[in-house]
Protein backbone atom coordinates (compact mmCIF):
# COMPACT_ATOMS: atom_id res chain seq x y z
CA UNK A 1 0.00 0.00 0.00
CA UNK A 2 1.51 3.34 -1.05
CA UNK A 3 1.48 6.39 1.21
CA UNK A 4 -1.54 8.04 -0.47
CA UNK A 5 -3.67 4.91 -0.17
CA UNK A 6 -2.55 4.49 3.43
CA UNK A 7 -3.30 8.13 4.23
CA UNK A 8 -6.79 7.89 2.70
CA UNK A 9 -7.57 4.80 4.76
CA UNK A 10 -6.41 6.50 7.98
CA UNK A 11 -8.36 9.68 7.16
CA UNK A 12 -11.52 7.59 6.72
CA UNK A 13 -10.90 5.77 9.99
CA UNK A 14 -10.28 9.03 11.85
CA UNK A 15 -13.35 10.66 10.31
CA UNK A 16 -15.57 7.93 11.76
CA UNK A 17 -14.07 8.72 15.16
CA UNK A 18 -14.59 12.47 14.75
CA UNK A 19 -10.81 13.00 14.73
CA UNK A 20 -9.35 15.54 12.31
CA UNK A 21 -5.81 15.81 13.71
CA UNK A 22 -2.75 15.68 11.46
CA UNK A 23 -0.70 12.48 11.59
CA UNK A 24 2.35 10.61 10.30
CA UNK A 25 2.34 7.63 7.96
CA UNK A 26 5.36 5.39 8.58
CA UNK A 27 6.71 2.78 6.16
CA UNK A 28 9.14 0.42 7.90
CA UNK A 29 9.71 -1.49 4.68
CA UNK A 30 11.41 1.65 3.34
CA UNK A 31 13.83 1.55 6.30
CA UNK A 32 14.60 -2.11 5.60
CA UNK A 33 15.28 -1.39 1.92
CA UNK A 34 17.72 1.36 2.94
CA UNK A 35 19.57 -1.07 5.21
CA UNK A 36 19.85 -3.70 2.48
CA UNK A 37 21.15 -1.09 0.04
CA UNK A 38 23.70 0.10 2.59
CA UNK A 39 25.06 -3.42 3.17
CA UNK A 40 25.29 -4.01 -0.58
CA UNK A 41 27.08 -0.75 -1.38
CA UNK A 42 29.47 -0.24 1.58
CA UNK A 43 29.78 -3.65 3.27
CA UNK A 44 32.88 -2.65 5.30
CA UNK A 45 30.97 0.11 7.11
CA UNK A 46 28.68 -0.79 10.00
CA UNK A 47 25.84 1.73 10.38
CA UNK A 48 25.32 3.11 13.88
CA UNK A 49 21.94 4.78 13.54
CA UNK A 50 21.75 8.35 14.93
CA UNK A 51 18.97 8.11 17.50
CA UNK A 52 18.54 11.90 17.58
CA UNK A 53 17.20 11.86 14.03
CA UNK A 54 14.03 9.90 14.80
CA UNK A 55 13.60 7.89 17.99
CA UNK A 56 10.39 6.08 17.10
CA UNK A 57 10.53 2.77 18.93
CA UNK A 58 9.40 0.68 15.94
CA UNK A 59 12.22 2.15 13.84
CA UNK A 60 14.76 1.48 16.59
CA UNK A 61 13.59 -2.11 17.08
CA UNK A 62 13.76 -2.83 13.36
CA UNK A 63 17.28 -1.43 13.04
CA UNK A 64 18.35 -3.35 16.16
CA UNK A 65 17.00 -6.57 14.65
CA UNK A 66 18.73 -5.85 11.35
CA UNK A 67 22.02 -5.58 13.26
CA UNK A 68 22.90 -1.90 13.29
CA UNK A 69 24.65 -0.13 16.11
CA UNK A 70 23.45 3.16 17.58
CA UNK A 71 24.91 6.66 17.90
CA UNK A 72 23.68 8.24 21.15
CA UNK A 73 24.17 11.84 22.24
CA UNK A 74 22.72 11.90 25.76
CA UNK A 75 21.81 9.92 28.85
CA UNK A 76 18.20 9.58 27.69
CA UNK A 77 19.19 8.09 24.35
CA UNK A 78 21.63 5.67 25.99
CA UNK A 79 18.98 4.48 28.45
CA UNK A 80 16.42 4.18 25.66
CA UNK A 81 18.68 1.88 23.64
CA UNK A 82 19.64 -0.22 26.67
CA UNK A 83 15.93 -0.61 27.49
CA UNK A 84 15.53 -2.12 24.00
CA UNK A 85 18.23 -4.68 24.86
CA UNK A 86 20.88 -3.18 22.60
CA UNK A 87 24.32 -4.44 23.62
CA UNK A 88 26.51 -1.70 25.11
CA UNK A 89 29.25 -2.61 22.62
CA UNK A 90 26.92 -1.53 19.80
CA UNK A 91 26.50 1.98 21.19
CA UNK A 92 28.83 4.93 20.66
CA UNK A 93 28.44 8.03 22.83
CA UNK A 94 29.19 10.32 19.92
CA UNK A 95 28.89 13.75 21.48
CA UNK A 96 32.18 15.57 22.00
CA UNK A 97 30.77 17.75 24.81
CA UNK A 98 29.34 15.60 27.58
CA UNK A 99 27.61 16.50 30.81
CA UNK A 100 29.44 14.84 33.71
CA UNK A 101 26.35 12.96 34.93
CA UNK A 102 25.81 11.61 31.42
CA UNK A 103 29.45 10.58 31.18
CA UNK A 104 29.24 8.80 34.53
CA UNK A 105 26.16 6.93 33.36
CA UNK A 106 27.93 5.77 30.21
CA UNK A 107 30.72 4.39 32.40
CA UNK A 108 28.25 2.66 34.72
CA UNK A 109 26.40 1.08 31.79
CA UNK A 110 29.53 -0.10 30.00
CA UNK A 111 29.29 2.29 27.04
CA UNK A 112 33.00 2.36 26.26
CA UNK A 113 33.19 4.13 22.90
CA UNK A 114 33.10 7.89 23.53
CA UNK A 115 34.24 10.79 21.36
CA UNK A 116 36.21 13.95 22.17
CA UNK A 117 37.81 16.83 20.30
CA UNK A 118 39.56 18.88 22.98
CA UNK A 119 41.97 18.67 25.90
CA UNK A 120 39.29 19.69 28.42
CA UNK A 121 36.96 16.90 27.33
CA UNK A 122 39.79 14.36 27.45
CA UNK A 123 40.64 15.32 31.04
CA UNK A 124 36.95 14.99 31.91
CA UNK A 125 36.85 11.51 30.38
CA UNK A 126 40.04 10.55 32.23
CA UNK A 127 38.42 11.50 35.54
CA UNK A 128 34.91 10.12 35.09
CA UNK A 129 35.27 7.33 32.50
CA UNK A 130 38.92 6.22 32.61
CA UNK A 131 38.27 2.79 31.08
CA UNK A 132 36.68 4.17 27.94
CA UNK A 133 37.81 3.69 24.36
CA UNK A 134 38.16 7.28 23.19
CA UNK A 135 37.59 8.34 19.62
CA UNK A 136 39.17 11.60 18.48
CA UNK A 137 36.89 13.66 16.25
CA UNK A 138 38.63 15.76 13.63
CA UNK A 139 37.15 18.51 11.51
CA UNK A 140 36.96 17.70 7.83
CA UNK A 141 34.29 19.77 6.10
CA UNK A 142 32.77 19.11 2.71
CA UNK A 143 32.91 21.99 0.24
CA UNK A 144 29.12 22.25 0.51
CA UNK A 145 26.52 20.94 2.95
CA UNK A 146 23.09 21.78 4.31
CA UNK A 147 24.45 21.72 7.86
CA UNK A 148 28.15 22.36 8.51
CA UNK A 149 28.92 20.64 11.81
CA UNK A 150 32.60 21.55 11.65
CA UNK A 151 31.86 25.05 12.87
CA UNK A 152 31.01 23.55 16.27
CA UNK A 153 32.73 20.16 16.51
CA UNK A 154 36.03 18.57 15.57
CA UNK A 155 39.68 19.54 15.99
CA UNK A 156 42.07 20.56 13.25
CA UNK A 157 43.60 17.33 11.88
CA UNK A 158 47.00 18.95 11.27
CA UNK A 159 47.60 21.42 14.11
CA UNK A 160 45.50 19.99 16.97
CA UNK A 161 44.97 16.27 16.46
CA UNK A 162 48.64 15.21 16.87
CA UNK A 163 48.83 17.04 20.22
CA UNK A 164 45.67 15.31 21.43
CA UNK A 165 47.09 11.94 20.39
CA UNK A 166 50.18 12.74 22.43
CA UNK A 167 48.01 13.69 25.41
CA UNK A 168 46.21 10.34 25.21
CA UNK A 169 49.61 8.68 25.46
CA UNK A 170 50.58 10.86 28.43
CA UNK A 171 47.31 10.23 30.28
CA UNK A 172 47.38 6.50 29.46
CA UNK A 173 43.95 6.65 27.88
CA UNK A 174 42.96 4.03 25.32
CA UNK A 175 42.87 5.97 22.04
CA UNK A 176 40.65 3.66 20.01
CA UNK A 177 40.19 5.56 16.77
CA UNK A 178 39.39 8.65 14.72
CA UNK A 179 36.01 10.13 13.76
CA UNK A 180 34.89 12.85 11.37
CA UNK A 181 31.63 14.28 10.01
CA UNK A 182 31.78 16.12 6.70
CA UNK A 183 28.40 17.85 7.17
CA UNK A 184 24.81 16.90 6.38
CA UNK A 185 23.40 16.71 2.89
CA UNK A 186 26.59 17.31 0.95
CA UNK A 187 27.00 16.61 -2.75
CA UNK A 188 30.78 16.85 -2.43
CA UNK A 189 31.01 13.08 -2.69
CA UNK A 190 34.80 12.93 -2.95
CA UNK A 191 35.22 14.43 0.53
CA UNK A 192 35.05 10.99 2.14
CA UNK A 193 38.08 9.78 0.24
CA UNK A 194 40.03 12.87 1.22
CA UNK A 195 38.97 12.59 4.83
CA UNK A 196 40.02 8.95 5.03
CA UNK A 197 43.44 9.95 3.67
CA UNK A 198 43.73 12.39 6.58
CA UNK A 199 42.66 9.72 9.07
CA UNK A 200 45.32 7.36 7.74
CA UNK A 201 48.00 9.96 8.43
CA UNK A 202 46.83 10.23 12.04
CA UNK A 203 46.86 6.43 12.39
CA UNK A 204 50.45 6.44 11.15
CA UNK A 205 51.40 9.25 13.53
CA UNK A 206 49.87 7.39 16.49
CA UNK A 207 51.86 4.28 15.59
CA UNK A 208 55.09 6.24 16.03
CA UNK A 209 54.08 6.45 19.70
CA UNK A 210 53.13 2.77 19.88
CA UNK A 211 49.42 3.55 19.78
CA UNK A 212 47.61 1.02 17.60
CA UNK A 213 44.17 2.42 16.71
CA UNK A 214 41.50 0.03 15.45
CA UNK A 215 38.45 2.15 14.70
CA UNK A 216 37.23 4.73 12.15
CA UNK A 217 33.92 6.60 12.28
CA UNK A 218 33.01 8.33 9.00
CA UNK A 219 30.02 10.26 10.42
CA UNK A 220 26.60 10.66 8.84
CA UNK A 221 24.50 13.20 7.00
CA UNK A 222 23.80 11.05 3.93
CA UNK A 223 20.89 12.12 1.73
CA UNK A 224 18.21 9.46 2.01
CA UNK A 225 15.58 10.52 -0.52
CA UNK A 226 17.35 9.06 -3.55
CA UNK A 227 19.33 5.82 -3.41
CA UNK A 228 21.28 6.74 -6.54
CA UNK A 229 22.82 9.63 -4.59
CA UNK A 230 23.97 7.21 -1.93
CA UNK A 231 25.78 5.24 -4.62
CA UNK A 232 27.92 8.33 -5.27
CA UNK A 233 28.85 8.46 -1.58
CA UNK A 234 29.68 4.76 -1.66
CA UNK A 235 32.19 5.11 -4.51
CA UNK A 236 34.26 7.64 -2.58
CA UNK A 237 33.97 5.79 0.74
CA UNK A 238 34.99 2.46 -0.76
CA UNK A 239 37.92 4.01 -2.61
CA UNK A 240 39.14 5.69 0.59
CA UNK A 241 38.81 2.49 2.61
CA UNK A 242 40.53 0.34 0.00
CA UNK A 243 43.50 2.69 -0.21
CA UNK A 244 43.91 3.47 3.48
CA UNK A 245 42.35 0.63 5.49
CA UNK A 246 42.34 -2.53 3.39
CA UNK A 247 42.68 -4.79 6.43
CA UNK A 248 39.46 -6.04 8.02
CA UNK A 249 41.21 -5.63 11.39
CA UNK A 250 40.11 -1.98 11.32
CA UNK A 251 36.49 -1.53 12.41
CA UNK A 252 34.72 1.13 10.35
CA UNK A 253 31.35 2.61 11.30
CA UNK A 254 29.12 5.46 10.24
CA UNK A 255 26.37 7.47 11.95
CA UNK A 256 23.51 7.67 9.41
CA UNK A 257 20.22 9.16 10.54
CA UNK A 258 18.24 10.81 7.76
CA UNK A 259 19.44 8.17 5.28
CA UNK A 260 17.33 5.54 7.02
CA UNK A 261 14.18 7.46 7.93
CA UNK A 262 13.71 10.54 5.75
CA UNK A 263 11.59 8.91 3.04
CA UNK A 264 9.97 6.43 5.46
CA UNK A 265 7.68 9.04 7.02
CA UNK A 266 5.04 11.39 5.59
CA UNK A 267 3.02 14.07 7.38
CA UNK A 268 -0.68 14.27 6.51
CA UNK A 269 -2.26 17.62 7.46
CA UNK A 270 -5.68 19.13 6.81
CA UNK A 271 -6.60 22.55 5.45
CA UNK A 272 -8.67 24.03 8.28
CA UNK A 273 -9.14 27.52 6.82
CA UNK A 274 -8.87 29.21 3.42
CA UNK A 275 -8.65 32.99 2.88
CA UNK A 276 -8.50 35.08 -0.26
CA UNK A 277 -6.10 37.70 1.00
CA UNK A 278 -6.02 41.35 -0.12
CA UNK A 279 -2.48 40.88 -1.43
CA UNK A 280 -3.89 38.61 -4.14
CA UNK A 281 -2.68 35.38 -2.65
CA UNK A 282 -4.68 32.52 -1.20
CA UNK A 283 -3.86 31.83 2.43
CA UNK A 284 -4.30 28.31 3.75
CA UNK A 285 -4.07 27.32 7.41
CA UNK A 286 -3.12 23.77 8.39
CA UNK A 287 -3.39 21.79 11.62
CA UNK A 288 0.41 21.49 11.62
CA UNK A 289 3.24 23.92 12.28
CA UNK A 290 6.88 24.85 11.91
CA UNK A 291 6.96 24.42 15.68
CA UNK A 292 6.03 20.79 15.16
CA UNK A 293 7.09 18.71 12.15
CA UNK A 294 8.44 21.51 9.95
CA UNK A 295 11.02 23.19 12.17
CA UNK A 296 14.13 21.82 10.44
CA UNK A 297 12.61 22.31 6.98
CA UNK A 298 11.95 25.93 7.93
CA UNK A 299 15.41 26.57 9.39
CA UNK A 300 17.22 25.21 6.35
CA UNK A 301 14.70 26.44 3.74
CA UNK A 302 14.06 22.98 2.35
CA UNK A 303 11.76 22.71 -0.65
CA UNK A 304 8.82 20.65 0.60
CA UNK A 305 7.43 17.92 -1.64
CA UNK A 306 3.75 17.11 -1.27
CA UNK A 307 0.65 15.47 -2.73
CA UNK A 308 -2.99 16.46 -2.24
CA UNK A 309 -5.94 14.36 -1.09
CA UNK A 310 -9.19 16.12 -1.97
CA UNK A 311 -12.13 16.08 0.42
CA UNK A 312 -14.31 16.00 -2.69
CA UNK A 313 -13.46 15.65 -6.36
CA UNK A 314 -13.41 19.05 -8.14
CA UNK A 315 -15.49 19.50 -11.28
CA UNK A 316 -12.39 20.57 -13.20
CA UNK A 317 -8.64 20.46 -12.64
CA UNK A 318 -7.70 23.18 -10.12
CA UNK A 319 -5.34 25.84 -11.42
CA UNK A 320 -2.08 26.77 -9.72
CA UNK A 321 -2.50 29.87 -7.57
CA UNK A 322 0.08 31.95 -5.71
CA UNK A 323 -0.34 30.77 -2.14
CA UNK A 324 1.01 30.86 1.39
CA UNK A 325 0.46 27.96 3.75
CA UNK A 326 0.39 28.86 7.44
CA UNK A 327 0.84 26.68 10.49
CA UNK A 328 -1.69 26.33 13.28
CA UNK A 329 -0.04 28.38 16.03
CA UNK A 330 -0.72 32.03 16.80
CA UNK A 331 2.82 33.05 15.80
CA UNK A 332 3.02 35.07 12.58
CA UNK A 333 6.31 33.42 11.62
CA UNK A 334 4.63 30.03 11.53
CA UNK A 335 4.74 29.82 7.74
CA UNK A 336 5.14 26.36 6.18
CA UNK A 337 5.10 27.39 2.50
CA UNK A 338 5.60 30.99 1.36
CA UNK A 339 4.65 32.64 -1.94
CA UNK A 340 4.48 29.49 -4.02
CA UNK A 341 2.30 28.42 -6.94
CA UNK A 342 0.27 25.38 -5.85
CA UNK A 343 -3.00 23.84 -7.07
CA UNK A 344 -5.94 25.61 -5.46
CA UNK A 345 -7.18 23.85 -2.34
CA UNK A 346 -10.43 23.79 -0.42
CA UNK A 347 -11.15 23.58 3.29
CA UNK A 348 -11.14 19.95 4.33
CA UNK A 349 -8.51 18.91 1.77
CA UNK A 350 -5.44 17.10 3.09
CA UNK A 351 -1.82 17.70 2.13
CA UNK A 352 0.60 14.76 2.28
CA UNK A 353 4.15 16.04 2.85
CA UNK A 354 6.76 13.49 1.79
CA UNK A 355 10.27 12.81 3.17
CA UNK A 356 9.38 13.87 6.71
CA UNK A 357 11.17 11.26 8.82
CA UNK A 358 14.35 13.15 9.73
CA UNK A 359 14.49 15.66 12.60
CA UNK A 360 10.71 16.05 12.76
CA UNK A 361 9.31 13.93 15.59
CA UNK A 362 12.35 14.55 17.80
CA UNK A 363 12.33 18.34 17.49
CA UNK A 364 8.57 18.89 17.63
CA UNK A 365 7.33 21.20 20.39
CA UNK A 366 4.00 21.56 22.20
CA UNK A 367 3.82 25.32 21.57
CA UNK A 368 0.28 26.67 21.97
CA UNK A 369 -0.75 23.32 23.43
CA UNK A 370 -0.61 21.46 20.11
CA UNK A 371 0.58 17.93 20.77
CA UNK A 372 2.94 15.64 18.87
CA UNK A 373 1.30 13.77 16.02
CA UNK A 374 0.30 10.13 16.16
CA UNK A 375 2.30 7.78 13.95
CA UNK A 376 0.48 5.15 11.91
CA UNK A 377 2.38 2.20 10.48
CA UNK A 378 1.44 -0.92 8.53
CA UNK A 379 0.12 -2.58 11.68
CA UNK A 380 -2.55 0.12 11.93
CA UNK A 381 -3.85 -0.36 8.38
Amino acid sequence: MDVIQAAKKIINQKSLEGNDDAFYVMNLEDVKIKYEHWVEKIPRVMPYYAVKCNDDEEVLKLLRDLGTGFDCASKKEILQMLSLNVDSNKIIYAHTVKQISHLKLSAEKGIKKVTFDSEAELYKIKEFHPNSKVVLRIRFDASNSIINLGTKFGCNPITEAPKLIELCKELKINLFGIAFHVGSGTTDFGVYERALDAVRKLFDYAETMDIKMKFVDIGGGFIGKDLSIFDDYAKSINAGIERNFPSSDIEIISEPGRYFVDSAFSVVSQVILKKHHEDGQIYYYLNESIYMSFLIAHLYKEQLEFSIIRASEPEKEPKDKLSTVWGCTCNSRDKIIADRLIPELQMGDWIVFHNMGAYTTTVSTAFNGFQNLNIFGSADL
